[in-house]
């Protein structure tokens, strides 16, 4: 088994463990399926299982049980190999291998839908193992103090990706350092945002960590900037609006950035230079928990605020983010940061002064609404900066929200106009199903799928404000599958049945016709003699057992890339 930096070197006694059942309630995008699960004493028992973000859960009639998901790895089982479950039931299996902190579980469905679905979540939200079978690696493209990034292709469908390697052994020799890549994980997997990078997998092998990330073709912003000199008042505009924007989603999702600056601004593309990308969350926070590290970011970009901060005070708030894209835009219209310095030191200072010359020459070029929002988002005093909220309802973006709500009509009109269409075909149908109801024009399908969802909102309502987990301890109990021990025997072909009941049968009635018994026993009877002696036969079961211990195919050791 696989050692994982993430278990802290800690092992737990069970898989599961007990948990409040209102925490179900607090979830979201919450996935549910009944699994079949192998047990010590080599019975298969179904198991109902909810997964969210964050956790799996596993729900019974009178207890909820949860493990992590951040921290969980997993592996997928095919439904080639010859588990013990997969052995011992009629249909094809699919499963998935769950393990952390030492302790592991074993899951599989037939239901490949479901499984398709459950696997994608695996995907995005705990951690595999298998990079080094899904992807090739090419050439190094980046490298930063913590981590080295790579160009790669999935195999299976030649998508490029950018892969951001982490080498375990330096991580475990920094301070934290293993907490703070598990806080970028945690936090990068809240975001989705066209303007932030994307977070599609997160790999663990015996040497590295890898983050699987979006392709970005066009490079740093900052390189592109020395290339060509100062951008253009509109494509300022937008690359504002876009990093504006980034930020107002992390902010309502909680999260502080504290690293903003142009080294962490790609471009998307070469077609381009306004649609930028935010990277690099390695020193991000969620103002819910309490941070890692308090006082950090680049001199020169930090908040005044975050350089003043001691402990026991109030924490700063999102406005820090403000602050820092201020300081962006200012740069990428004059060309300097304002806080000049020979040293890191004086640099410091003058960042912690926030005396900013708003009177030099290229700033005073900038458009006078381009100057009033930047020179609003560098006040030091906090409480009168502006919010990334406000700064999105600031003029100077009146025009760029009046085009993107202009686009926003026309796209939802289309939909009406779909839904418009949809409704005549209801009516049309209607119609149909009224003048020509003798004629079967798929009416019963129609019919059958109204009753079906009629069901369905009784069902709902009468369920409405009740918790989650009230909700499927109701589902367990009409399925009567809150803890069942055993799945129905796997059935031996029937023709052989078929001959020796028939051989049985023909036996009897020899015997009856020999004796001239009045009456005749039908041997296809519940209680017949006959049916007692072939349920006897047919109630023996081999229950078959693999060769060997299932086997899951592990990472090999790196060929193209190997980190120490």
């Amino acid at each position: 088994m696989l050692k994982s930096i993430f278990d802290f070197g800690q092992t737990t006694s069970t898989f599961w463990r007990s948990c409040d059942k209102g925490l179900l309630d607090s979830q979201n995008e919450l996935l549910e399926h009944e699994f079949f699960v192998g047990s010590k004493d080599r019975l298969i028992k179904k198991k109902f299982l909810v997964m969210s973000q964050d956790s799996i859960f596993q729900v019974t009639l009178a207890n909820l049980k949860r493990a992590p998901l951040l921290t969980m790895h997993v592996q997928f089982i095919e439904a080639s190999l010859d588990n013990f479950v997969q052995l011992n039931s009629d249909e094809q299996l699919l499963g998935f291998h769950l393990s952390y902190q030492g302790k592991s579980l074993e899951i599989f469905t037939s239901d490949k839908e479901n499984y398709e679905i459950w696997k994608s979540h695996f995907k995005r939200f705990a951690i595999l193992t298998n990079f080094h079978e899904a992807y090739s690696v090419y050439k190094i493209i980046g490298k930063g103090n913590f981590a080295k990034v790579y160009q790669a292709t999935k195999k299976e469908n030649n998508t490029q990706y950018a892969v951001k390697a982490f080498s375990k052994e330096y991580m475990l020799q920094q301070s934290k350092g293993v907490e703070s890549l598990l806080n970028e994980i945690k936090l990068m997997r809240k975001l989705n945002h066209p303007s932030i990078v994307k977070l599609y997998e997160v790999h663990e092998t015996t040497n590295s960590v890898y983050f699987i990330l979006d392709m970005i073709q066009g490079g740093e912003l900052l390189t592109k900037v020395r290339e060509i000199g100062f951008l253009p008042a509109e494509t300022m505009q937008k690359l504002a609006f876009n990093l504006i924007s980034a930020l107002n989603h992390m902010h309502e999702n909680r999260i502080i950035h504290r690293d903003l600056k142009p080294e962490n601004l790609l471009l998307k593309s070469t077609e381009n230079n306004h649609e930028i990308i935010l990277a690099d969350f390695g020193l991000a926070t969620c103002l819910d928990d309490k941070p890692l590290f308090k006082r950090c970011g680049t001199p020169g970009f930090v908040a005044p605020e975050i350089l003043d901060y001691n402990d026991g005070q109030e924490f700063y708030t999102d406005k820090c983010d403000v602050f820092s894209v201020g300081i962006i835009l200012y740069f990428l219209i004059t060309g300097n940061t304002p806080f000049f310095g020979n040293d890191q030191k004086s640099i410091l200072k003058n960042n912690r002064l926030c005396e900013i010359n708003f009177k030099e020459h290229h700033f005073k070029l900038a458009p006078i609404q381009m100057q009033d929002l930047i020179q609003s988002m560098l006040l030091k005093r906090v409480s009168y900066r502006l919010s990334s909220q406000e700064c999105m309802r600031h003029p100077y973006f009146k025009q760029l929200i009046k085009e993107h709500q202009v686009q926003n009509d026309k796209n939802l009109n289309q939909f009406l106009g779909y839904q418009d269409f949809k409704n005549a075909i209801k009516v049309g149908t209607q119609e149909l199903l009224e003048q020509r109801s003798p004629v079967n024009f798929n009416s019963s399908d129609s019919i059958s799928s109204n009753i079906s969802q009629n069901k369905q909102e009784q069902r709902k309502s009468s369920l409405v404000g009740a918790s989650k987990f009230s909700q499927y301890t109701a589902k367990l109990s009409k399925q009567n599958s809150g803890e069942i021990n055993d799945i129905p025997p796997k059935q031996e072909q029937k023709k052989p049945q078929d001959l020796h009941r028939l051989a049985l049968t023909n036996s009897q009635l020899k015997q009856i016709a020999h004796n001239q018994f009045e009456y005749v026993e039908d041997p296809t009877a519940e209680e017949s003699n006959v049916g007692l002696m072939v349920r006897h036969y047919n109630s023996t079961r081999q229950i078959r057992v693999p060769d060997y211990t299932l086997k899951i195919k592990g990472c090999t050791t790196p060929t193209v890339l190997k980190l120490f």
